[in-house]
């Protein structure tokens, strides 16, 4: 069971002889979150907010600047239930720390002594903490400019209507036509994006667009504060991911007593944004290739990535944070998020009490428990894939930020971690627990990602593929005259499909046969008058019969056959005659009937797959497009030792659905990007028939090994890639 909270405190003898009361600046307003009120306190100089909960409040409001903070204190725990604590009395601790925070946040008047400056070195403490989270952070820094409460009154009676139910629907007519034209050019927008962004000229371009737009979101949001009566106070530069963007401060909205207004200030921006961005996707779709037309497409690439990668997220601390605060009615998340955590972790685990009640309801829990794993995972994903991204054209940015990344992101919350369970006082009754706790739990961990083998599979996809020998191909090269079996005809072994002519070989072997015969006539008589000659002639009589032979051969190859039994498919029969083949080009496939034969799944395997296929094979599994609740299991019959350039079908592009970036200059489309690995797999012949081409998707099982190596090794391969080392 958990030990109360001290009620009195030993420092209770700095404060108690206070006279202290609220500032005029200072507006209250009553909330209600969850149902539950909150007294709202409004600085309204520098607009920063803070919520008291009632009790607190109550002795807020109690100070007068005539009675002294114990005097005070002891009214309200007499009316709350006694000075030995009712449930909603303040202990002195309490007291002490709430008198700390309103008088950094400048928010209390009163005689206090020069000797009370050390219970309020928290402030400095708090103000180097900021700068130390600025710097450590790239998604956090803030340099103060500018205060544009002016500017923004000022226009206000030209701007403020389209902050309105008007500029909602002006907003509206302006997104949907957008939406239904970005789809329509979605291939086009997106095709080589990444080196179409990457380039020099284009990032001169985006660096000049992205402050711009960026201007426009602030100050929508600075505008949406004043029309509803809020000040701001605040604008200046801000570094997301070490690009100066401007920004400005729009926390007075949290003094709203209207959650729909505070949901307005914080999509305001995003819709001016937004807004911009259909106005560019007019311009982009209306002009043709140019300066013009790729300003438009950095308009909205900026508008569109930024507000969906970070703006409208909810797990960076932007404007979809505050919306989502709003809408479930959870003020500072992220931070009762993470003290949540610390507490759970700190009453049972280290069986410390907590240093005071954490406000909570069963539904705000559940929130609790999800956001604040959520968002640290995306904040690491966001920057690493950033990083990458990035790395892949401009190396040393790249690296610098993957190892700021992991140094602010990872290293430094383990090391406050680590000091925390060591240092602090708070488990210093507790401390053996704690630290043996901690121990055991990072060996454990480390254990089970270092050393316990775990099942490892990779994936591949492939198309239902014909044995070799049901591949009808042309055994020479020749112009098709015609063709000797039709589509759908039943054919043999050896039956003839199409057939070819070759000019040129009909009067090669002419020739051939021609030279033959003048050979074999001059033989005999050689023999008797020129033994040397007849040598000769022997040796090329023989050369020019092996000629004529192979010249046969290939005239008999101009008649295409079936090497397999089956029923006969050609992909357009009327294209052939007239068409020029060369030997191997495929004519068409010999089908066999259903049931019958050995059936093949050609799977394409990327360069990262390929080592352990080769090497940790222990099965394979397949599962037909058609039949997905079978898995079959199947075996691997061959496989093409290097890699290549090409796929064996256009289901497996990105195109067609599969997994591979192709070339654009592909008129095939089969020609990927990268170099793939082909397979063949034999399905039982219980397998459930598919037609030739149909999806297959596979699973390569493989001797199971320790997650840390399989992370090291996906890493290592993610790096290589993205890289080109």
């Amino acid at each position: 069971m958990a030990e109360a909270e001290p009620f009195l405190s030993a420092s209770w003898y700095r404060v108690r002889h206070l006279r202290l009361q609220l500032r005029e600046h200072a507006l209250v307003r009553l909330h209600r979150y969850r149902g539950a009120p909150w007294y709202v306190i409004t600085d309204q100089l520098s607009g920063r907010v803070h919520r008291l909960a009632p009790p607190a409040w109550a002795l807020v409001a109690a100070m007068d600047g005539t009675r002294t903070v114990d005097e005070v204190w002891r009214a309200c725990s007499a009316e709350s239930g006694g000075a030995a604590g009712g449930e909603a009395a303040l202990g002195q601790d309490q007291v002490i720390a709430l008198l700390g925070q309103l008088h950094a946040a400048d928010l209390l008047q009163g005689d206090a002594p020069p000797d009370t400056a050390e219970l309020f070195e928290r402030h400095v403490k708090r103000s180097r903490q900021k700068l130390v989270q600025n710097l450590l952070n790239p998604m956090a820094l803030r340099i103060r400019l500018w205060n544009p409460d002016r500017f923004l009154t000022r226009l206000l009676p030209w701007v403020g209507p389209l902050f309105g139910r008007w500029g909602l629907a002006l907003w509206l007519a302006l997104m949907v036509p957008a939406l239904v034209l970005v789809a329509e050019h979605w291939p086009d927008l997106t095709a080589n994006l990444g080196d179409r962004v990457l380039a020099e000229g284009n990032l001169a371009l985006l660096a000049v667009v992205l402050p711009a737009i960026k201007l426009l979101h602030e100050l929508g949001h600075g505008f949406a504060v004043r029309r509803r009566g809020g000040a701001v106070h605040d604008m200046g530069v801000m570094f997301l991911v070490l690009l100066p963007l401007p920004y400005v401060d729009a926390s007075a909205s949290s003094g709203f007593r209207s959650r729909w207004d505070r949901v307005a200030v914080g999509a305001a921006g995003m819709m001016v944004e937004l807004a911009v961005a259909a106005l560019a996707t007019f311009v982009w779709v209306s002009v043709e290739p140019g300066f013009a037309r790729a300003v438009a497409f950095n308009v909205m690439l900026a508008a569109g990535v930024t507000t969906l990668l970070f703006n409208a997220n909810p797990l960076l601390r932007y404007d979809g944070y505050y919306i989502l605060s709003d809408l479930i009615e959870i003020p500072n998340l992220a931070r009762r998020a993470t003290q949540y955590w610390g507490q759970l972790i700190e009453t049972h685990l280290f069986a410390t009490p907590p240093a005071q009640a954490h406000p909570d309801t069963p539904g705000e829990r559940a929130w609790f428990l999800f956001y604040a794993p959520a968002a640290f995972v995306y904040r690491q994903v966001v920057m690493v894939g950033i990083a990458l991204f990035l790395a892949a054209e401009y190396f040393t940015l790249g690296v610098a930020l993957a190892a700021w990344t992991l140094v602010t992101g990872v290293v430094l919350p383990l090391a406050k971690a680590v000091r925390h369970v060591v240092a602090s006082p708070r488990l210093r009754r507790h401390r053996v627990r704690a630290v043996a706790i901690t121990t055991g739990f990072v060996l454990a961990l480390g254990g089970l990602v270092l050393l316990v083998p775990a099942p490892l599979h990779t994936s591949a996809q492939g198309v239902i593929w014909l044995p070799e020998a049901a591949i009808v191909r042309a055994g020479a090269d020749g112009v098709v005259t015609r063709l000797l079996a039709r589509p759908g005809a039943t054919l043999a072994p050896g039956d003839a499909v199409s057939e070819s002519e070759d000019p040129f070989l009909r009067s090669r072997i002419a020739r051939l046969a021609g030279r033959v015969a003048e050979l074999e006539a001059r033989l005999p008589a050689e023999r008797f008058t020129n033994r040397v000659e007849a040598a000769v002639t022997e040796t090329e009589l023989a050369q020019a019969r092996a000629e004529l032979a192979r010249a046969m051969t290939r005239k008999e190859g101009l008649v295409a056959r079936s090497r397999a039994g089956g029923v006969l498919a050609l992909a357009r029969p009327a294209d052939l005659p007239g068409r020029f083949l060369r030997e191997g080009d495929v004519i068409g496939y010999a089908l066999p009937p259903a049931g019958e034969g050995q059936r093949i799944v050609r799977a394409a395997i990327g360069q990262d797959d390929i080592d352990l296929v080769r090497t940790k094979l222990r099965g394979v599994r397949v599962k037909l497009a058609g039949h997905l609740d079978t898995a079959l299991v199947a075996r691997l019959v061959r496989e093409v030792p290097g890699g290549r350039d090409e796929l064996p079908s256009k289901a497996l592009a990105v195109g067609g659905g599969g997994p591979f970036a192709t070339d654009p200059r592909d008129q095939g489309g089969t020609r990927a990007l990268s170099r793939v690995f082909q397979v063949d797999l034999a399905l039982p012949r219980d397998a459930p028939a598919e037609a030739f081409g149909a999806r297959a998707y596979v699973r390569f099982d493989h001797a199971w090994e320790p997650l840390g190596r399989q992370l090291w090794r996906r890493l290592r391969q993610l790096l290589l890639s993205r890289l080109q080392t």
